[in-house]
């Protein structure tokens, strides 16, 4: 068992933890937890369906209808929504839109690699400003808040949980662990965190983190102080 992992189960453990959710694409990181936890959990590989790649509502490739037959074959219950909440508001700078709609071409080619000028995060009175005038909407906020303070890890596993929560499928009555193991591609550190999981609609007054375990790997980008989108 790998040092992440081995650390992931302890928590488990310690936590007294049933419901596990894992992100997941092709299956590879929820067969691993699986594997390293046990059979004693209830399993949710969580992601989206490859028709919302097809829609332009996710630009990776989602996850097919043979992965999900595999999966629950193998006892891991598969919660597929068309887009997380993080998802549906970073395309356009928060503004909403009707998912399954018309979507903004920026989303489809993914904003965070389109839109370079991220400098005026650093100013306070302007996001407040924008968001006064309706040009930013608070999950927006919340998403980038997570994401660029805690790093694509913990943003992946308190938008799964929310996504699981939002299906129905996931216990809102007992906490949860939810994992992030990035492919190397995203120079990112694996996560997990143990969570009292709610609905998006819930998410500020509801949800609350418990505990947070990332390990870094030897070439990413959070722990080496690399830029997270370099320009060019």
């Amino acid at each position: 068992m790998n040092s992440f992992l081995d650390q992931v189960r302890r928590r488990a453990e310690q936590f007294r933890i049933r419901n596990v959710l894992i992100a997941t694409l092709a299956g590879k990181s929820a067969r691993a937890v699986k594997e390293a936890l046990g059979p004693d959990y209830r399993y949710f590989a969580v992601g989206n369906p490859s028709s919302a790649h097809e829609r332009g509502l996710v630009y990776h490739d989602g996850t097919n209808d043979e992965t999900q037959r595999a999966l629950e074959a193998e006892g891991i219950r598969v919660v597929l929504r068309d887009q997380g909440p993080w998802q549906a508001v970073n395309g356009g700078g928060g503004l909403p839109y009707e998912v399954g709609g018309e979507v903004p071409a920026q989303i489809w080619r993914g904003a965070h690699k389109t839109f370079r000028d991220w400098r005026f995060m650093g100013k306070m009175d302007q996001i407040i400003n924008m968001g006064l005038k309706g040009e930013l909407n608070a999950l927006w906020i919340n998403s980038q808040v997570f994401c660029r303070l805690m790093g694509d890890g913990p943003s992946v596993c308190v938008e799964i949980t929310l996504m699981a929560a939002d299906s129905g499928l996931l216990p809102l009555e007992e906490d949860c662990l939810a994992i992030s193991m990035p492919n190397k591609a995203s120079h990112a550190p694996d996560a997990a965190m143990i969570l009292r999981p709610s609905t998006t609609a819930k998410l500020f007054t509801d949800f609350r983190i418990k505990d947070l375990l990332m390990v870094p790997r030897e070439d990413d980008h959070w722990f080496c102080n690399k830029p997270l989108w370099p320009e060019g």
